[in-house]
């Protein structure tokens, strides 16, 4: 190895902690009625968003423990339909870690899930809609399911329309959570809503864990989407790397 080149050895020992780990993911400041639309994703050195169906088996502890300080500085967390059902989707905790924050920030307990779903084929008997500190959201569009509506706001959800017909306008996601106080989104996928978020110009930032795994097979990649006419440029703003992952976050040029 060239003596130049820093070697596994140079970072085995460092782990990040949550105070450090808060104030480099911290939200920007934001204009009256703003809102700022962060994705948190893992994925594989080969591109894979998944390993068999789940995200889970590319993740890691750091991984998680970034999971948890993002959900921690987070209004709402923005998620599709599908990946609720695949991953088993339950209500986010309040953590003692970041009540001081939270507080300090006028914000609630923890952040609510705003699950994106044109048909509102969701279980509302699970805890996602039992048990939460803060009502779930479920964003759909205006022509939604007249049962459907009344189903999901009998179980406790708020519902939001954010598209005129009966699918949802991911363009409008950002503004209709900012308009009832979600200003600080974190969206956690899956690849189509990520895509549709991006390829809309909804997204304003990237956190991208990258695992140190080679998993091939034909596993979406982290966005799931028409392709670009012309690829949208972002920008480096840090890194950090824990145990041969690298914690990158990227914002929109």
């Amino acid at each position: 190895m060239d003596s130049g080149t820093a070697g596994p050895a140079d970072f085995a020992d460092r782990r990040w902690g949550l105070d450090e780990l808060a104030d480099a993911y911290a939200y920007p400041r934001l204009g009256e009625g703003a809102g700022w639309l962060r994705a948190n994703m893992v994925s594989s050195l080969d591109g894979a968003a998944h390993h068999e169906g789940r995200s889970q088996p590319l993740s890691s502890d750091a991984d998680m423990r970034i999971f948890g300080v993002l959900r921690g500085l987070a209004d709402a967390v923005v998620v599709g339909a599908e990946t609720v059902r695949k991953e088993g989707y339950r209500p986010a905790r309040a953590r003692e870690a970041f009540a001081a924050r939270r507080a300090a920030a006028g914000q609630g307990p923890a952040p609510a899930v705003a699950v994106v779903t044109a048909s509102l084929d969701l279980d509302f008997a699970q805890p996602l809609f039992t048990e939460p500190l803060v009502p779930t959201v479920v964003l759909t569009g205006a022509g939604a399911d007249e049962d459907r509506v009344r189903t999901a706001r009998k179980a406790g959800a708020e519902v939001v329309f954010a598209g005129d017909g009966g699918v949802v306008d991911p363009s409008r996601i950002v503004g209709a959570l900012a308009a009832r106080g979600f200003t600080r989104l974190l969206t956690e996928g899956g690849p189509r809503l990520l895509g549709q978020l991006a390829g809309c110009g909804a997204l304003d930032e990237l956190c991208l864990s990258l695992a140190p795994l080679v998993v091939a097979g034909d596993a979406p990649r982290i966005m799931n989407a028409p392709v670009a006419a012309v690829p949208e440029t972002f920008v480096l703003a840090s890194v950090l790397e824990e145990a041969g992952f690298l914690f990158t976050r990227y914002r929109r040029s």
